[in-house]
């Protein structure tokens, strides 16, 4: 479909890293397995596109999230445009009924953990008088468990309740994601929440933590606080890196942490992650393994716009002329995505936390025979994952950990 884009309307969307409760009945094991392998794929291949245009920068985005809140998008798309975002998506292995279904049950299990807070919501704003198409609305309220509110955009208090829901469900993290007066064409904001936070399942100790050198992406030399512990670690060293997983109460969320050899570097690392041999093994290749760890305690708070990130990996209809005829009889288009986000990883666990805005116009691993030693003084890879359904939740990047 090819509109005129001065016609076009405007919708905007919110992906929110934070807190409630989102229960959720399950579709088929095999089906969650393919969803949570195809968000790992996005995730990967959105983290790279990332990289490429901000190298040697601290980075941190929800890709769980992205994946969601497009998820959610294209329940309201059709033709061309529904098969480009199942493309990008790399959702096109599972039929629409199967995959809002396997959504379901992918948030179902993350919320039935006890041991640490993993909370997620959805919810649709929309312009009083403007209707959204009733199955639209019924999928998303049935599988996303989506809030559903009128607002009148051309009102202060329209983005006061965006701004509240935001701030709720990330304890405080993400303020102001939408900034009001807003554009005039504005329709509808549709919103993805999550928020998690857990402790360690073994603590590091605070007396063991001192400065450490650390050489920045951008060269010379930082000390930086640095945690220590020694004892036994999942662990593994491949050709290029050497990584150790940290466990968070309750064994089944993990904080992973690939450090690329020193005469290597993370684009390489990376690349391997990339390649579809590889990324399995190195997700899941750790093996127990006695060895020392010091590893900078860090906090992050990056934001960034997805537009160029999401069209290089083909996401171009949906920006340009997009077909969203199952959302609304108003002719839309994604006019941009944006993701503020936050983490702080110390020796008594993690918190994290992002909130994602996007706009829509009308119109070979082996076992270590020894103790190792892992100093991560240099620029790391990281990620946050959930061991059960093998759904990569948070990754980023830290060029420079005293930033």
């Amino acid at each position: 479909m090819q509109h005129s884009k001065i016609n076009r309307r405007t919708i905007w969307l919110g992906l929110m890293l934070c807190a409630t409760s989102l229960p959720v009945r399950a579709g088929s094991a095999e089906d969650q397995g393919k969803l949570a392998a195809a968000n790992t794929v996005f995730a990967f291949d959105l983290f790279q596109q990332i990289v490429q245009e901000q190298p040697d920068t601290n980075l941190f985005i929800s890709p769980f999230s992205v994946s969601t809140v497009l998820q959610m998008i294209a329940n309201g798309a059709a033709g061309a445009t529904k098969q480009e975002l199942d493309r990008v998506l790399h959702t096109d292995v599972l039929p629409i009924s199967a995959l809002n279904a396997a959504g379901e049950g992918l948030n179902q299990s993350l919320n039935s953990q006890t041991n640490v807070i993993l909370e997620l919501a959805n919810a649709i704003w929309y312009q009083q008088g403007i209707p959204l198409k009733p199955g639209f609305v019924s999928v998303n309220r049935e599988f996303f468990q989506a809030e559903l509110g009128a607002v009148d955009f051309a009102r202060p208090q329209s983005a006061q309740t965006i701004n509240h829901w935001a701030d709720q469900r990330t304890h405080g993290k993400i303020q102001d994601i939408v900034r009001w007066p807003f554009e005039s064409a504005t329709r509808v904001v549709l919103a993805n929440a999550i928020y998690f936070k857990g402790k360690w399942e073994r603590p590091f100790d605070k007396q063991e933590t001192g400065p450490h050198a650390f050489h920045p992406a951008g060269g010379g030399e930082k000390e930086v606080p640095t945690m220590r512990r020694h004892g036994r670690f999942a662990y593994q060293r491949s050709e290029g890196f050497q990584a150790v997983q940290l466990p968070y109460a309750g064994g089944r969320l993990c904080l992973d942490v690939y450090l690329p050899d020193a005469d290597s570097s993370l684009a390489k690392l990376l690349a391997r992650f990339n390649a579809t041999s590889e990324r399995g093994k190195m997700l899941e290749g750790f093996l127990e393994q006695d060895g020392t760890l010091a590893l900078p305690r860090f906090k992050l708070e990056y934001e960034i716009r997805l537009n160029e990130p999401l069209l290089a990996l083909g996401l171009k209809r949906a920006f340009h002329g997009g077909d969203f005829s199952a959302m609304s009889d108003e002719s839309l288009e994604v006019s941009e995505v944006k993701q503020k986000s936050y983490v702080e990883v110390n020796e008594e666990g993690t918190e994290a936390a992002a909130v994602t805005v996007g706009m829509m116009r009308a119109t070979a691993v082996f076992r270590p025979q020894k103790p190792f030693e892992m100093i991560v003084d240099r620029p790391f890879f990281f990620v946050i994952k959930d061991n059960q359904t093998k759904s990569v939740l948070f990754m980023g990047v830290v060029s420079d950990p005293s930033i």
